[in-house]
């Protein structure tokens, strides 16, 4: 098969449908990207500004609910998550995911130190405690699709793994004697490798650097896009400039390509890469012109990030969208454009109903 006959394929594959994506749950960014094999993302913030909720919401949790919503189940696509969790352990991950869909379907608001019984939050009540027993079988099913593993990992560990679980998915044969090609057993699967995050990776005798770690992990993850048609999802944290005091007496605090920690070529690697921003932390102005002073409650509790399309490989970028955030539940949704906020209620996001709607 010559390099014209496989995009015929992937042009036939479109007209039949095989080709489409899954939504992220966010319907502005949904015009710009959406979730196809083959793609990179990168995703960055800074400690504490809710990249991981954002990532698990855009990557995880809202396409899940949506494959098995009446519309997911038509498209034919299915996805399975392969997803490296090196920061939290699986079950404080299960637990947040808990919290958030309970609060999704009930409207209510369960802490999650609640849930888990940490001094300082209270007891679980007897109908909280069988509200929770409820989506055992929810989390049964989606452990089906999502598969955590918890803890560091070096690259070689990572890449031996997908290289595993893609050749249970999936063989290898040869076109001639230069060329090979993965066949998937089920070409409408998208598979998922998400990385949080990737500054966490154990160092090796061979790699014995933070930088050397990661590219070694970004090429390798490259490698499983382009052969295996994978999407790997890294997360990365920023760099410490954006807090310098020039940065911050000027204004220019929003992050930029340069500003992803420790190296360059998970920017260079990457399709799409995001970039999750809390104004508020730096006391500047919301670079899309949201009035911050009413995105935030009389306690000081913020309710707002601004995601960046940074760099986006096959369409529009430079784009910025308002995302109303939900904390205690790691809930993100889409604000009306900055132009149509007048007489938005406000009130809606101080009380969570905003999210539920």
């Amino acid at each position: 098969m010559n390099g014209f006959e496989q995009l015929r394929l992937e042009v036939f594959n479109g007209l039949e449908g095989k080709n489409g994506g899954i939504p992220m749950g966010f319907e502005r960014l949904n015009k710009y990207i959406s979730i196809r094999k083959s793609t990179y993302f990168l995703l960055g913030g800074l400690t504490g500004s809710g990249k991981t909720s954002l990532a698990d919401d855009a990557f995880v949790l809202n396409p899940y609910n949506w494959l098995i919503s009446d519309e997911g189940k038509k498209s034919g696509i299915e996805f399975e998550v392969i997803y490296r969790s090196m920061e939290r352990s699986k079950v404080y991950k299960l637990a947040k995911w808990t919290v958030r869909q309970i609060f999704l379907d009930q409207g209510i608001d369960i802490p999650m130190g609640k849930l888990l019984g940490w001094k300082g939050f209270g007891r679980l009540s007897h109908d909280e405690h069988d509200l929770f027993l409820h989506y055992e079988q929810y989390f049964n099913e989606l452990s089906e699709k999502i598969h955590i593993i918890d803890g560091p990992d070096n690259p070689i560990g990572i890449a031996k793994n997908l290289k595993e679980y893609a050749l249970k998915n999936g063989k290898i044969e040869e076109i001639d004697e230069y060329n090979k090609i993965y066949i998937p057993n089920n070409p409408n699967k998208i598979t998922i490798v998400l990385i949080d995050h990737i500054g966490l990776l154990k160092l090796t005798k061979d790699l014995p650097t933070k930088k050397q770690v990661i590219d070694k992990l970004s090429n390798e993850l490259r490698y499983f896009r382009d052969f295996y048609g994978f999407v790997p999802v890294v997360i990365s944290q920023f760099n410490r400039d954006i807090a310098n005091p020039i940065r911050i007496k000027n204004g220019d605090v929003e992050p930029n390509l340069e500003d992803f920690k420790d190296s360059s070529s998970t920017q260079e690697d990457a399709d799409i890469v995001l970039a999750l921003f809390d104004p508020m932390r730096y006391k500047v102005d919301d670079p899309s012109g949201y009035d911050l002073d009413r995105l935030r409650d009389t306690t000081g509790a913020k309710y707002y990030r601004s995601l960046r399309l940074i760099k986006n490989s096959y369409g529009e970028d430079d784009l910025r969208i308002g995302l109303a955030f939900h904390g205690k539940t790691g809930l993100f949704k889409e604000l009306p454009r900055r132009g149509e906020m007048e007489g938005f209620d406000y009130e809606s996001l101080y009380n969570g109903t905003y999210f539920l709607k």
